[in-house]
């Protein structure tokens, strides 16, 4: 008989809310570090906060689904200012200035990056002008 009693205790335990539902009960996420009991000025909950926001954010920059228009508009500059660099390298190079094999490693990594990054800025700008 105490076997019976044991089950039914774990199975309503079983059925009270679970942590790992709760966005709320993960660290990282946003109401975890001011639940309840906590005063929200832990140092390693705020830091692990705020890396998921910012990991959020870059998630939607290279996937398209970013609702700032600023977020945009940086994307679009970081990308700018890593391509400008490899065109202006081109543009020497036929002029007849000729850049040391170093600096072109550089200006093509920098600027397939850039080129990228504009991609992507072309992508989510047109998600941004669709809605």
């Amino acid at each position: 008989m105490s076997k019976k009693s044991n089950v039914s205790k774990l199975r309503k335990k079983s059925k009270s809310k679970d942590k790992q539902d709760d966005l709320g009960a993960l660290p990282g996420w946003p109401g975890y570090r001011t639940r309840e009991g906590r005063s929200g000025y832990d140092p390693i909950d705020t830091r692990t906060e705020a890396a998921h926001t910012a990991g959020t954010l870059i998630q939607r920059l290279f996937t398209g689904r970013v609702r700032n228009p600023v977020h945009v508009f940086l994307l679009g500059v970081i990308g700018l200012v890593l391509f400008v660099p490899l065109v202006l390298g081109i543009l020497e190079a036929l002029s007849g200035y000729q850049l040391p094999w170093n600096a072109w490693l550089f200006l093509l990594i920098a600027g397939s990056a850039g080129l990228v990054i504009l991609i992507n800025f072309i992508k989510n700008l047109i998600g941004l002008m669709g809605r």
